[in-house]
């Protein structure tokens, strides 16, 4: 699957000429999105001759070799292994940076809040300034958790609601917000920065225990083969596949204005929690049987703070000639086959 869905990227709309014989640095590479950046370029090479460069930034050999080991000989592909915390020394040119490097999930960024934080604007820090030193064009992996608290039941990029600072589990949006103004502080400075906010992604090889609502189910539904709603289910999310959030992603780098954010969703891929549960259990072969723990609007802390509606707008995006492809429904037959869960054809 995940060698369809690069090709699907490889092949796409977006403006892929401009990026042709550049050079790309990816931090955080490993992570289970921006790996498929790297597959995509990758694949883009193979099929079109695009002579692009893929230098891949991580802490973890482990992870990369899992990821990328079948990439280690070639030409195309460099592999470099540091904490985003340290300076970051590249001695080849660089064209463009995307920074999406960052805790991994709802789990990883509640343990250990002060790494979440310094992740994020730190790391962020150190590779503005490597965007200045090699005069490359920056793009910053956000996130629509900076929008906080809005009354607004779908988000464009100009609004920004209420987030309280001495919550901890605010960290990751306050961290995405801090390292969102520091590319604003460095566009002062004359470097050429993008931001894009994706809303959930789903996609192959994000880990069971990540905490997402989407791999959540896919859990629930290996290990139990059941899906067990936290609460009603009453709030609403906007999801959005892979390839889509990828191809949107590279079209905000090569099209998208400097100095501007964009949001990457797919307003017909919204649900509520029920209803999502509902599309991914009428997916699969099996029966899926749904429950709703209402004890955990009391118990559960992540439950009773929950946003009513985590939903974008896309327009701006769209503006510039992307647009999703991907059904909700598909999008979660493609996610369970890949965890090996059979669906209906």
């Amino acid at each position: 699957m995940i060698n369809q869905d690069a090709e699907r990227i490889a092949d796409s709309s977006v403006n892929w000429e401009k990026l042709h014989g550049k050079t790309l640095l990816i931090s955080g590479a490993t992570g289970y999105v921006p790996q498929y950046i790297v597959h995509g370029v990758l694949k883009r090479n193979d099929l079109f001759q695009a002579n692009m460069n893929v230098i891949v930034l991580c802490r973890s050999k482990a992870k990369a070799d899992l990821r990328f080991s079948m990439y280690y000989t070639r030409d195309d592909f460099k592999l470099v292994i540091q904490d985003i915390l340290t300076p970051i020394e590249i001695e080849q040119e660089v064209h463009y940076i995307i920074h999406a490097a960052s805790p991994a999930g709802l789990v990883n960024s509640n343990i250990n809040p002060v790494e979440t934080f310094k992740v994020n604007v730190l790391g962020c820090d150190n590779l503005l300034m490597l965007a200045e030193k090699k005069k490359a064009e920056f793009l910053l992996f956000s996130s629509v958790d900076v929008y906080g608290k809005i009354g607004e039941k779908r988000f464009v990029e100009s609004q920004l609601g209420f987030l309280d600072t001495m919550d901890v589990r605010n960290v990751y949006a306050y961290s995405k917000r801090a390292s969102e103004n520091l590319c604003a502080c460095y566009r002062q400075r004359g470097v050429r920065v993008k931001i894009v906010r994706p809303t959930q992604i789903m996609g192959g090889g994000v880990a069971l225990d990540d905490g997402r609502i989407h791999i959540d189910f896919i859990s629930q539904i290996l290990n139990q083969h059941r899906i067990v709603l936290k609460g009603d289910g009453s709030q609403v999310r906007s999801f959005l596949y892979m390839t889509d959030a990828i191809t949107g992603i590279l079209t905000v780098l090569t099209d998208g204005e400097d100095g501007q954010t964009y949001n990457v969703s797919n307003e017909d891929a919204e649900a509520s929690v029920w209803e999502f549960a509902r599309i991914m259990s009428s997916c699969a072969k099996e029966q899926i049987d749904i429950e709703r723990s209402m004890e955990a609007d009391k118990y559960d802390v992540e439950v009773k703070h929950a946003v009513s509606y985590v939903t974008a707008s896309s327009e701006k995006l769209r503006s510039l000639g992307w647009m999703p492809r991907i059904s909700l429904e598909d999008a979660c037959k493609n996610m369970m086959n890949y965890y090996g869960i059979e669906t209906i054809e």
